[in-house]
């Protein structure tokens, strides 16, 4: 759901909206989004990437996320033609995991930096190219 969110109104946002968080990322920079579920605690099982995209030019700025909840945000421009990547046929080809078992510690973390080929692999995962990633930093 927040990416969803993310990708209609055309932001990013790391960590529930914390400016530190999203102070981190610059324009020109790749991001990926995973979801674990649907729902930030509840909802169907995703396990997937949901977003992939590259941040825009401008600050950050702190805004309504949703009803209820402030926080900062980046303009990001997302990949329109996108499909989910499930993370376990990914997990072997990541070179930051070093044991599949436990994987999941480093997405505890909202927010953390991949090397390029890990990221190409997601990126190839979601059927974006690296020329479809080039346009959309581009358009910023």
């Amino acid at each position: 759901m927040h990416a969803a969110i993310a990708r209609r109104d055309g932001f990013c946002a790391f960590s529930h909206g914390e400016r530190t968080a999203v102070s981190k990322v610059l324009p020109g920079d790749r991001v990926a989004y995973y979801s674990p579920r649907e729902g930030m605690k509840d909802g169907a099982e995703i396990r997937a990437f949901t977003a992939i995209g590259v941040v825009q030019t401008g600050d950050p700025v702190e805004t309504e996320l949703m009803p209820g909840a402030v926080g900062w945000i980046r303009k990001c421009a997302w990949a329109e033609t996108h499909q989910q990547a499930d993370i376990y046929p990914l997990l072997d080809r990541f070179s930051f995991v070093k044991n599949r078992s436990h994987w999941g510690m480093h997405f505890r973390k909202s927010l953390f930096e991949v090397p390029a080929s890990d990221f190409a692999h997601i990126a190839e995962a979601m059927g974006v190219s690296d020329s479809d990633l080039v346009s959309l930093a581009n358009k910023g």
